[in-house]
């Protein structure tokens, strides 16, 4: 299970439903600083693949992206 560490939340849910595991999942973030944006990444993965752990992570591409759009 630990290959889906890292992954945007959806492909890792995608995966695990494949095998038939319908994981309960839960957010994780940094007490200062608090973001809503960014792409929801696993950071964490129980054994059996039952909890997930996710985080949001800016997209530096997506990021680059945006500011040159203004």
């Amino acid at each position: 299970m630990q290959e889906l560490l890292g992954l945007p939340l959806e492909t890792a849910l995608f995966r695990l439903r494949a095998q038939g595991i319908e994981p309960r999942v839960t957010f994780t973030r940094a007490p200062k600083g608090q973001r809503e944006d960014g792409e929801p990444r696993v950071v964490r993965i129980s054994a059996d693949g039952s909890e997930l752990t996710a985080a949001r992570f800016l997209n530096p591409l997506a990021q680059g992206l945006e500011e040159s759009n203004r």
